[in-house]
Protein backbone atom coordinates (compact mmCIF):
# COMPACT_ATOMS: atom_id res chain seq x y z
CA UNK A 1 0.00 0.00 0.00
CA UNK A 2 1.15 3.38 -0.76
CA UNK A 3 1.19 6.14 1.28
CA UNK A 4 -1.74 9.01 0.92
CA UNK A 5 1.58 11.74 1.82
CA UNK A 6 4.59 11.01 0.40
CA UNK A 7 3.57 8.12 -2.01
CA UNK A 8 6.15 6.10 -0.33
CA UNK A 9 5.83 1.62 -1.03
CA UNK A 10 7.71 1.44 2.58
CA UNK A 11 4.93 0.81 4.48
CA UNK A 12 4.62 -1.95 7.45
CA UNK A 13 1.33 -3.19 8.90
CA UNK A 14 0.71 -1.79 12.74
CA UNK A 15 -2.67 -3.30 13.29
CA UNK A 16 -6.28 -3.17 12.97
CA UNK A 17 -8.79 -0.07 13.77
CA UNK A 18 -12.36 0.06 13.39
CA UNK A 19 -11.81 -3.35 11.55
CA UNK A 20 -9.54 -1.90 8.66
CA UNK A 21 -5.83 -2.37 8.40
CA UNK A 22 -3.79 -0.03 9.56
CA UNK A 23 -0.33 0.82 8.30
CA UNK A 24 2.91 2.88 9.22
CA UNK A 25 4.76 5.23 6.81
CA UNK A 26 9.03 4.23 7.35
CA UNK A 27 9.57 7.57 5.42
CA UNK A 28 7.30 10.45 6.76
CA UNK A 29 5.65 8.62 9.93
CA UNK A 30 2.41 8.73 9.15
CA UNK A 31 -0.16 6.25 9.95
CA UNK A 32 -3.17 5.69 7.91
CA UNK A 33 -5.70 2.89 7.06
CA UNK A 34 -6.54 0.63 3.55
CA UNK A 35 -10.43 2.92 4.36
CA UNK A 36 -11.23 4.59 1.30
CA UNK A 37 -12.17 8.49 2.19
CA UNK A 38 -16.31 8.92 3.50
CA UNK A 39 -16.35 12.12 1.23
CA UNK A 40 -15.48 12.25 -1.74
CA UNK A 41 -13.42 15.60 -3.87
CA UNK A 42 -16.74 16.20 -5.86
CA UNK A 43 -18.32 16.45 -2.31
CA UNK A 44 -15.78 18.40 -0.82
CA UNK A 45 -15.91 20.73 -3.63
CA UNK A 46 -19.60 20.99 -3.55
CA UNK A 47 -19.05 22.11 0.37
CA UNK A 48 -16.74 25.19 -0.88
CA UNK A 49 -18.86 26.84 -3.52
CA UNK A 50 -21.97 26.41 -1.13
CA UNK A 51 -19.96 28.39 1.61
CA UNK A 52 -18.33 31.05 -1.70
CA UNK A 53 -22.20 31.32 -2.27
CA UNK A 54 -23.02 32.63 1.12
CA UNK A 55 -24.38 29.44 2.76
CA UNK A 56 -23.58 28.90 6.50
CA UNK A 57 -21.08 26.58 7.79
CA UNK A 58 -23.86 24.26 9.61
CA UNK A 59 -26.24 24.52 7.21
CA UNK A 60 -23.64 22.84 4.35
CA UNK A 61 -22.98 20.34 7.34
CA UNK A 62 -26.71 19.40 7.57
CA UNK A 63 -27.09 19.20 3.97
CA UNK A 64 -23.82 17.07 3.07
CA UNK A 65 -24.30 14.79 6.46
CA UNK A 66 -20.91 16.07 7.62
CA UNK A 67 -20.25 17.35 10.89
CA UNK A 68 -19.29 21.44 10.63
CA UNK A 69 -15.88 20.67 11.46
CA UNK A 70 -14.91 18.38 8.76
CA UNK A 71 -16.78 21.35 6.45
CA UNK A 72 -14.50 24.16 7.92
CA UNK A 73 -11.90 21.95 7.49
CA UNK A 74 -12.49 21.25 3.67
CA UNK A 75 -12.68 25.15 3.29
CA UNK A 76 -9.56 26.16 5.29
CA UNK A 77 -7.62 23.35 2.67
CA UNK A 78 -9.42 24.78 0.08
CA UNK A 79 -8.37 28.05 0.99
CA UNK A 80 -4.51 27.68 1.62
CA UNK A 81 -4.06 26.04 -1.95
CA UNK A 82 -5.46 29.10 -3.61
CA UNK A 83 -3.02 30.73 -1.39
CA UNK A 84 -0.27 29.16 -2.55
CA UNK A 85 -1.31 29.28 -6.04
CA UNK A 86 -1.59 33.13 -6.28
CA UNK A 87 1.99 33.50 -4.69
CA UNK A 88 3.01 31.59 -7.14
CA UNK A 89 1.60 33.47 -10.04
CA UNK A 90 2.73 36.63 -8.23
CA UNK A 91 6.46 34.73 -7.32
CA UNK A 92 6.15 35.69 -3.53
CA UNK A 93 5.71 33.55 -0.65
CA UNK A 94 2.43 32.60 0.47
CA UNK A 95 3.31 32.82 4.21
CA UNK A 96 1.89 35.51 6.31
CA UNK A 97 -1.05 38.25 5.56
CA UNK A 98 -0.96 40.72 3.09
CA UNK A 99 -2.81 43.38 5.59
CA UNK A 100 -3.25 43.46 9.18
CA UNK A 101 -5.73 45.30 11.06
CA UNK A 102 -5.45 47.36 14.56
CA UNK A 103 -8.26 47.68 16.85
CA UNK A 104 -8.20 50.23 20.08
CA UNK A 105 -7.65 48.89 23.13
CA UNK A 106 -8.79 50.09 26.60
CA UNK A 107 -7.53 48.65 29.76
CA UNK A 108 -7.76 50.42 33.47
CA UNK A 109 -5.31 50.92 36.07
CA UNK A 110 -6.84 50.91 39.64
CA UNK A 111 -5.64 54.50 41.02
CA UNK A 112 -4.78 54.56 44.42
CA UNK A 113 -7.26 55.15 46.84
CA UNK A 114 -5.83 57.91 48.67
CA UNK A 115 -6.19 59.80 45.10
CA UNK A 116 -9.73 61.61 44.04
CA UNK A 117 -10.54 59.85 41.19
CA UNK A 118 -12.62 62.95 39.17
CA UNK A 119 -11.55 66.51 38.46
CA UNK A 120 -8.73 68.63 38.89
CA UNK A 121 -5.90 67.52 41.41
CA UNK A 122 -5.60 70.56 44.08
CA UNK A 123 -3.04 70.14 46.63
CA UNK A 124 -3.71 71.39 50.37
CA UNK A 125 -0.59 74.17 49.48
CA UNK A 126 -1.57 75.39 46.55
CA UNK A 127 -4.53 76.59 47.46
CA UNK A 128 -3.34 80.19 48.54
CA UNK A 129 -2.17 80.26 44.68
CA UNK A 130 -6.01 80.10 43.78
CA UNK A 131 -7.31 83.76 42.49
CA UNK A 132 -9.42 85.23 44.90
CA UNK A 133 -12.62 87.73 44.72
CA UNK A 134 -13.51 90.38 46.87
CA UNK A 135 -16.54 92.44 47.30
CA UNK A 136 -16.64 95.83 48.16
CA UNK A 137 -19.66 98.22 48.73
CA UNK A 138 -19.79 101.64 46.95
Amino acid sequence: MDCPDCSSTATVKRGLKAGYQRFSCKECGRYFTDRAPKFSAQTKAQAVQMYLNGTGIRAIGRVLSASPAAVLKWIRKEHDILQERIAAQRGTPASGPDIIEMDEIYTYVQKNSSERLSGPFIAEDSAALLPTTSVTKA
